[in-house]
């Protein structure tokens, strides 16, 4: 009946978040510098949350719960009292619909999809980052190294296309995802080279 009737975006506001129109918050649970929880709003089913930065995750009475360090069930109270729900303990048994299971989980494929591909470009912008750090000339006139140049070049497009994910409407998401599908196989294969172990010589052997 709570997580039923009630937005997490309304609750998180109501309790102080700031969220922006993407969606996103700091989240209250790690020392966040940049918005990094996830506020889910769906039809017909509870509202969620998923923090990309600790993990935190859950729908809005765990939201509470950790809010407030409280438990659950005192969360739920809290939320009945502050929103004005009366909690009614009533037991339906409902079959579910196969077009609304098949729905939740074209909705929930979705979701994994956008979670994907905004962690794939911000762990691109983070390289990047860190290419312009390790990688900048130690003097001038020296030749610039393909991994500075390319921070240079990559950073400021790669950056707003992450804050498409944390400020775009869901129009935008769905355009970039629609459009940019090539764009995130490139960052997935340059990440996963980075990430490759190196391979060492034995007697003269690789």
């Amino acid at each position: 009946m709570i997580k039923e009737n009630l937005s997490i975006v309304d609750v998180a506001r109501f309790y102080g978040l700031h969220v922006n129109r993407g969606g996103f918050t700091s989240c209250p649970f790690h020392d966040d510098k940049n918005p990094s929880m996830k506020l889910y709003e769906k039809q017909g089913e509870p509202d969620d949350f998923y923090c990309f930065g600790c993990g935190a995750g859950g729908d809005v009475i765990n939201l509470v719960s950790k809010l407030f360090n409280i438990l659950p069930l005192e969360s739920a109270n809290k939320l009945a009292h502050d929103f004005g729900i009366e909690i009614h303990c009533k037991i339906k048994s409902v079959r579910p619909q196969k077009h609304s299971i098949k729905a939740k989980i074209e909705r929930y494929t979705y979701e994994l999809q956008e979670n994907r591909a905004y962690k794939l470009l911000a762990d691109y912008c983070d390289f990047l980052k860190r290419c312009r750090h390790d990688y900048a000339p130690a003097a001038d006139g020296e030749p610039l190294h393909p991994l500075f140049a390319k921070s240079l070049s990559d950073y400021g497009k790669f950056e707003h296309y992450k804050n498409i994910f944390v400020d775009g409407s869901k129009g935008e998401r769905v355009a970039f995802m629609r459009e940019f599908g090539g764009v995130l196989a490139g960052v997935e294969r340059t990440l996963g080279k980075q990430h490759k172990p190196a391979v060492k010589s034995v007697g003269g052997l690789e």
